[in-house]
C-alpha cells in the first residue's frame, strides 16, 4: 500500500515506458483505500497513457477488510479504475486460498455481477478476456513450445 517503501506507481510508469513490448500486471489494484480514492486516482492516471499496463483486482476485499457482499467499498476503488484505464486493462482474480478465509469463494467469483460497473461483455474481458489475452499471447506461448529448458537435458 501507499505507506510502503514498495508502493512506487511511477517505477511501474517507468518500467512500461522502457519496455513498450511487455506486459505489466498491478496486482490487487495497487492496494486501494476507498477513503483516499486520490491516491489510487493518482497512480491510474499515470498508468493510463501505457497501453502495456493493466491491473488485477484480486484480493482487494481484503485489503478494504470488506465481507459484506456485494463487496461496497471495493465497487468504488474498480468503477475508478473503469473510469481512468477503461474495462481492457482490468481483470478479476481471487488471491485464493487466502481471500477466501474472510469471504466465500462464490461471492468472490460473483459479486462484480452484482453491481452495474461492467456492461455484460466488459465483465466477459474482466472474467476472462483480459487474462487470457495477457498471459497467452500467441508469440510467448509458442517461444516457451520451442523452449529448452537446460534441466531437462540430462534426464
Amino acid at each position: 500500500d501507499y505507506t510502503q517503501f514498495s508502493y512506487e506507481p511511477e517505477a511501474i510508469v517507468n518500467l512500461a515506458r522502457r519496455y513498450p513490448k511487455l506486459d505489466f500486471v498491478v496486482c490487487h489494484l495497487s492496494f486501494p483505500n476507498a477513503d483516499h480514492l486520490n491516491r489510487l486516482e493518482n497512480a491510474l492516471e499515470q498508468w493510463e497513457p501505457y497501453e502495456n499496463i493493466t491491473t488485477e483486482i484480486s484480493a482487494i476485499q481484503d485489503i478494504e477488510k470488506e465481507t459484506t457482499f456485494p463487496f461496497p467499498r471495493c465497487q468504488k476503488d474498480v468503477a475508478l479504475a473503469k473510469k481512468v484505464l477503461g474495462a481492457k486493462r482490468i481483470f478479476w482474480g481471487t488471491d485464493s486460498p487466502w481471500s477466501s478465509t474472510f469471504n466465500s469463494y462464490h461471492n468472490l467469483a460473483t459479486w462484480l455481477e452484482e453491481t452495474d460497473i461492467f456492461t455484460e461483455s466488459e465483465l466477459e474481458d474482466v472474467m476472462y478476456n483480459n487474462a487470457n489475452r495477457i498471459y497467452f499471447k500467441q508469440q510467448n506461448v509458442q517461444a516457451m513450445r520451442d523452449s529448452e529448458d537446460p534441466v531437462f537435458q540430462d534426464i
